[in-house]
């Protein structure tokens, strides 16, 4: 009896080690497998985009050196990296992406896959640098910043210069105070972060409805319909670009235009010329009230025209830029945009071909004023000086 005791209790011991040494391999393996097929979803404006792959749970402390900075990012699995990287790239050409909405797409991968802020920069930086992008590291004692070469001008940004080129700080933070900082390249060189200045990506997953009314000739008019929430919502993320013709390339979305831009034109149906002018002037004056950018959306920023109809505000780039794209894509139109920098004013002149009734004359065509921030300015008045203005061709 007793032999078969301790027979049993060494039996079950030998079996005990060796259940425990199956559940270590199985928890290895279970591990390994999560860690290489852990999914995740990633919302991009509406649009649920699905991730596999591994979370880089371990963060830098503080205070950042180059040696700290170097360990970390050589540290960080390649592979799972290029993993990520491919996988952005199938989204980015889903989407028709641009260098600019890539950016932005690998901007929210990297805060879903760090730990905090800092670390979440740090993958940024890596990822960006995996698909050729031309970066550097800032870096001071508690502070990490990821600057860009970027192809295009981007006001109201902290910027720096290294090796004859100009680096801006892609968080985009107009209210970042500026620092000493060391720089920190991981590998020269690489492309400029370029923006598509013709077109937006295909972002299209989310609605919103708008609800406009104004008055002009003693008639009410109410109009009603959607827009492309996702697009205004990109739109948003995106940096100060400098002011060109990229705001009148990027058109309403097919919806807006086969809502309002059809409404638009059924109400201006009959009237001649220079009242279509005028209604379509006094549209963006009523219907959109003015705000500055500060109180309508927290910084500074030029709006394109699908962006100022869902803010329902704007400021006198935003109302200019929503004006001139009506008038070039109900009228058929083309216009300038007018500069006042000493009255840090903007509004918009339209090309037209009536014998009279026009401010100026630029390029042998002659050009009508017109005011739309202001309420009760008819097409043609002006308070300010147009030989004063700088003169944008967009």
């Amino acid at each position: 009896m007793i032999q078969r005791k301790q027979i049993f209790i060494w039996l079950s011991g030998k079996y005990k080690l060796i259940i425990f040494l199956l559940l270590l391999v199985t928890a290895a393996s279970t591990s390994k497998s999560e860690c290489l097929s852990n999914e995740f979803h990633l919302d991009l404006y509406g649009h649920p985009l699905k991730f596999s792959g591994a979370n880089f749970g371990s963060s830098l402390s503080v205070p950042y050196t180059k040696e700290k900075i170097n360990k970390y990012l050589n540290g960080l699995d390649q592979t799972e990296i290029a993993s990520y990287v491919s996988q952005m790239d199938i989204y980015s050409a889903q989407f028709g992406m641009d260098d600019m909405a890539y950016l932005l797409l690998t901007k929210k991968l990297s805060l879903v896959l760090g730990t905090n802020l800092n670390s979440s920069k740090l993958l940024q930086y890596k990822l960006l640098k995996a698909k050729g992008y031309n970066l550097i590291l800032g870096y001071s004692e508690n502070q990490l910043t990821d600057y860009a070469y970027l192809g295009f001008n981007v006001l109201n940004c902290t910027y720096v210069s290294h090796q004859g080129l100009t680096y801006t700080d892609i968080s985009f933070d107009q209210k970042l105070e500026p620092c000493n900082e060391e720089l920190f390249e991981s590998a020269k060189g690489g492309r400029a972060i370029l923006i598509n200045d013709k077109r937006a990506p295909f972002y299209d997953a989310k609605r919103s409805s708008y609800s406009y009314y104004f008055e002009f000739d003693g008639k009410v008019y109410f109009f009603n319909g959607t827009l492309n929430q996702s697009l205004a919502e990109y739109y948003r993320e995106l940096p100060d670009i400098e002011f060109g013709s990229i705001y009148q390339n990027y058109q309403l979305s097919d919806i807006a235009k086969g809502e309002l831009i059809a409404d638009l034109k059924d109400a201006m149906a009959g009237m001649y010329s220079s009242k279509q002018i005028d209604f379509l002037l006094t549209f963006t004056q009523e219907a959109i009230p003015y705000k500055t950018d500060l109180l309508n959306v927290g910084k500074e920023k030029f709006a394109f025209p699908e962006e100022v109809l869902f803010n329902q505000y704007g400021d006198c780039e935003d109302k200019s830029v929503l004006f001139a794209y009506l008038a070039k894509e109900v009228l058929q139109l083309p216009s300038l945009a007018l500069i006042y920098f000493h009255q840090n004013h903007l509004n918009v002149a339209v090309a037209i071909s009536d014998k009279s009734g026009y401010n100026f004359i630029y390029n042998n065509q002659k050009y009508l004023v017109c005011e739309p921030s202001g309420i009760g300015f008819a097409p043609g008045d002006n308070i300010y000086d147009v030989n004063k203005a700088s003169i944008v061709n967009w």
